[in-house]
């Protein structure tokens, strides 16, 4: 014989309910008794009525039961909300269907339920075909509304649309009904939307009332949404101009510009933030061109206007130059119009300075100049990178820096061949790294005469600093392919710390050991650590470098205690799997100021002194949004009085800083030391005496040094 799956148990099998009137409920007991842990679920089903997944004449808690163990019990209550069958009166059968889909088994149990009239007249139950209308500019939709007589009685009543224009409504906000017991009416109101600008995208809620004698009413509550309807339309009025704009026999010496006027027509029903991005011609000569403003607000039916300032600063000699820059408008708001004509190319003619006739003279002179200058050029090949500059990094006394590229080569350069055109910029190429390219470089601290360089693939490869190796002195790998994002040594240079994409934090012992293969054998790993997120920086903080803070994956940014091996957050507000660290700061001088930048342009700036000394938390010093685009890197001057920033908008930015590390009373803008039409991605800085020197590195293929002095206002 089969044994028994399920046994059940009705807490009542005759109930009585009035519509309109309070709830009745019953329970259900449900005892497992096979030899298997299984779940529960209970149907209600009235006799003569069809089920419908909508039907709400009941309420079940819970829906189904957490998995219970062999000869254990679910219980279950349920209420009855409603009558099952409008307009019916008198008795009906209920069937409790128990089912398991573990156990494949279901029992049912048979109620008597005794519909009794209702004392007063039952308001009627409306329902929208659906609570959400989606219509554009110009449409018209079909508001669908079904009334239902639950009483015993007929009903005649009054529909009416609230909410909405009376002029969206062109059939009217009105319906009359009659509706017999049980019965259901089907009826509805045509909305038309307006022509933009006269129905701006928005939520318009609304609400549907049904008005029966005796001051019963009953209502369904919905929404239009006006979807985002038209165009911008992008023009240029002039796309053609020279500089000068008049000519003249004598040298006009001061007109370097030309503007374009932009037109942006809000043809749509959403207001709109517009921009515009500006593409130079890559054949052509290179002219300087930006927006004025960067950024506009154009209101739905109105024009707007941006100035393309296109300029570039005149040859004395030479002939007339071309240039052509394209700009392609782009939307900031969200949702975004469409752009027609989205694109559009200007030219310029540049005349120079002196015409024709007056360059005889210095003809010679000028080309033996540029045949002079020419090998000094640094985006040339022969000395430069020949791809995307990964890491920069100038030496303590500010005479040199290095450079690692995706062209799997290390540079070294001088930095006064920056800023003297007579001078060599390029000190030679320090190594190949092989296949893979370079994403980080640090000199060693002491006597920054050894150069640590992390791969791509993983490896860390340990480099001579002077120019001319043929193979690094050391190559060595915590895991094949674990990408090497960041790298930093200890102050006296025994270990070197490694922060990988996987996640993963590695100590490396640099001090010689013995082997079988002598004194020189490969470093040693010391300590490795899963922090669980990527790890995009690193950087030793603490007096005694007590701690390695580490930041990455998710805006997580977090301290290692170098001595209990335990990781902390600095910050406690984690990001999206779409956020992310990707620059972090030290000042060497200073090692409880720590400065981080995100992809989301933001730079915040600590004080570690609270969390390195006691279980307190980082105090948070001051906090900015750079750039709208990510904020690549950041670099800290040694006393801690100067930040620098690379984005990928292109900017190399200086931050002055109060002695405290926050902008208190400093330009909050900052100074803009460079604009670049490519991203950046590394920047270092150095203070020497009065001046501030900052590196940096980017996707233009190209290593730049600025130079300023430093300011009185900043901490000395």
């Amino acid at each position: 014989m089969e044994k028994l799956q399920i046994k059940t148990q009705v807490s009542k099998k005759d109930l009585q309910f009035q519509p309109g009137g309070p709830a009745v409920s019953f329970d259900v007991k449900v005892i497992n008794t096979s030899d298997r842990f299984a779940a529960f679920g209970v149907k209600v089903l009235a006799a003569g009525v069809e089920a419908s997944a909508g039907d709400r004449w009941y309420h079940l808690s819970p829906d189904v039961s957490t998995k219970t163990p062999p000869g254990d019990f679910a219980s279950f209550s349920i209420w009855i909300l409603d009558t099952p069958k409008p307009g019916f009166v008198g008795v009906m059968n209920l069937f409790v269907q128990i089912y398991s889909l573990e156990l494949r088994h279901e029992e049912r149990e048979i109620l008597r339920l005794k519909l009794v009239p209702a004392k007063d007249a039952i308001p009627l139950k409306l329902e929208l075909g659906s609570r959400s209308f989606n219509a554009r500019s110009s449409e018209s939709i079909e508001i669908p509304v079904v009334a239902t007589n639950l009483g015993q009685s007929p009903v005649e009543t009054v529909l009416r649309c609230n909410g909405l224009a009376p002029g969206w409504l062109p059939e009217g906000t009105e319906r009359r009904l009659k509706i017999r017991p049980g019965d259901r009416a089907q009826t509805h109101f045509l909305c038309q939307i307006p022509p933009p600008p006269q129905s701006p995208s928005e939520i318009y809620p609304f609400v549907i009332e049904a008005i029966q004698e005796g001051g019963k009413v009953s209502t369904a509550n919905g929404v239009v949404l006006v979807m985002p309807t038209g165009w911008i339309d992008f023009s240029c009025t002039s796309n053609e101009r020279q500089i000068p704009e008049n000519r003249r026999w004598w040298p006009h010496w001061t007109a370097n510009t030309a503007r374009y006027p932009l037109l942006f027509a809000n043809q749509g029903n959403l207001n709109q933030l517009a921009t515009a991005r500006i593409f130079e011609d890559a054949e052509g000569p290179k002219c300087n061109a930006h927006l004025e403003p960067s950024e506009i607000e154009i209101e739905m039916g109105t024009t707007a206007q941006l100035d393309l300032v296109v300029g570039k600063r005149r040859h004395w000699f030479g002939l007339t130059q071309k240039c052509r820059v394209e700009v392609k408008a782009s939307v900031l708001s969200d949702p975004a119009l469409p752009i027609q004509n989205e694109t559009q190319s200007v030219k310029l003619r540049i005349h120079p300075l002196f015409p024709l006739w007056m360059q005889g003279l210095g003809g010679l002179a000028c080309l033996w100049l540029l045949w002079w200058l020419s090998w000094l050029n640094p985006n040339s090949p022969f000395w430069g990178h020949r791809d995307v500059v990964n890491s920069v990094r100038l030496n303590g006394i500010g005479e040199n820096l290095i450079s690692g590229s995706s062209d799997k080569s290390i540079l070294a350069w001088y930095a006064d061949g920056f800023f003297n055109p007579f001078l060599n910029q390029n000190m030679g190429k320090i190594g190949k790294t092989g296949d893979r390219s370079v994403r980080v470089v640090r000199y060693r601290p002491v006597n920054n005469d050894r150069v640590a360089a992390g791969l791509e693939n993983g490896e860390i490869q340990l480099w001579n600093a002077l120019p001319g190796n043929a193979k690094p002195l050391q190559t060595f790998f915590f895991q094949k392919d674990d990408r090497v994002l960041d790298l930093a040594y200890t102050q006296d240079s025994r270990s070197l710390f490694s922060g990988h994409g996987s996640g993963t934090v590695v100590q490396w012992n640099l001090e010689p050991q013995e082997s079988s293969q002598g004194l020189n054998a490969p470093p040693t790993v010391a300590r490795k650590v899963a922090v669980g997120f990527p790890v995009y920086a690193i950087a030793l903080v603490g007096l005694q470098e007590e701690a390695l803070a580490i930041a990455g994956g998710r805006d997580r940014i977090a301290l290692l205690d170098l001595k209990t091996n335990k990781l902390r957050d600095i910050s406690t507000a984690w990001g999206s799997q779409a956020d992310y660290v990707l620059g972090i700061a030290t000042a060497d001088r200073k090692r409880t100021l720590l400065a981080t930048a995100n992809n989301r342009g933001l730079i915040q700036m600590w004080n570690l002194q609270p969390c390195l000394s006691a279980a307190a938390n980082c105090e948070l010093l001051d906090r900015w949004t750079a750039e709208p685009k990510a904020v690549h890197s950041v670099a800290l001057s040694a006393d801690g009085c100067y930040l620098a920033s690379g984005s990928e908008g292109g900017a190399t930015m200086l931050w002055p800083l109060n002695p405290r590390g926050d902008r208190s009373g400093q330009s909050a803008r900052g100074l803009k030391l460079n604009r670049s039409s490519k991203s950046i991605n590394a920047v270092d800085i150095v203070r020497i005496r009065n001046e501030i020197l900052v590196a940096r590195g980017g996707d233009d293929h190209q290593v730049s040094l600025y130079r300023t002095p430093a300011l009185s206002q900043t901490c000395p």
